[in-house]
């Protein structure tokens, strides 16, 4: 059975996008939905003269910072699964997220990758890097980016 995977972080962005996306997709699609933990970013010291910066934080602290995360997202894949209504797989990755959606569209033979897409303008592409933009020049598979809608 063909299959599509369908990138969320849970946003009303990222919904709208997956449900978009469904109406223009073949039904008889088995659709996963897959959520990409990143790693967390922590505080860093400012260095002291001779010395490297270091993380403030404990091992306590970056383990519930590394829950909240994991919480979040498994919060975005209900709340995408919901809106999509069916029989929807669920995945949740840890990683790069646009690293990750090439790598698990690739390992697990994805026919098509969905993506969401702001459409940012180029300074903002430039320093930010660009999920969407990432995924289309590097998938296995061909990818559907949604675009942001400029109406409701």
């Amino acid at each position: 059975m063909a299959k599509a995977l369908i990138a969320t972080d849970g946003s009303d962005f990222a919904v709208t996008a997956a449900t978009r996306a469904k109406d223009v997709l073949n039904p008889s699609l088995e659709l996963t939905i897959v959520t990409v933990v990143p790693p967390p970013v922590l505080p860093v010291a400012a260095p002291v003269t001779g010395l490297e910066a270091s993380p403030v934080t404990t091992p306590e602290v970056t383990e519930e910072l590394t829950e909240a995360l994991q919480a979040e997202a498994q919060a975005g894949l209900e709340r995408t699964a919901r809106a999509l209504g069916g029989d929807v797989q669920r995945r949740v990755e840890y990683g790069d997220p646009a690293a990750e959606i090439v790598r698990v569209a690739a390992d697990e033979g994805y026919d098509v990758v969905v993506v969401g897409s702001h459409g940012s303008g180029f300074v903002k592409r430039v320093l930010l890097g660009s999920v969407s933009q990432h995924v289309l020049h590097h998938a296995p598979c061909p990818v559907l980016v949604v675009r942001a809608s400029d109406h409701s």
